[in-house]
């Protein structure tokens, strides 16, 4: 696993690089799920701010695992 990724000859820890694109795609979904989902998936969970961090933790984990697959 790699713990830093080279980016333009600036060492970059893979975990803040995982946050970064999880954040963007966290925002993507959820202002997509905001303007054509016909049922609000959040309207049902018990609090929405836990269940996007949630949703940012999965994606976080999912990221950082594809980040560590890439070659050095």
């Amino acid at each position: 696993m790699n713990e830093e990724i080279s980016i333009a000859g600036v060492y970059v820890p893979t975990f803040a690089l995982a946050c970064v694109c999880a954040l963007v795609i966290c925002f993507a979904t959820s202002a997509t799920l905001r303007r054509l989902a016909v049922i609000d998936v959040r309207k049902f969970a018990w609090h929405p701010a836990l269940f996007d961090f949630a949703i940012f933790v999965i994606l976080i984990n999912i990221s950082y695992s594809i980040l560590g697959k890439l070659p050095s």
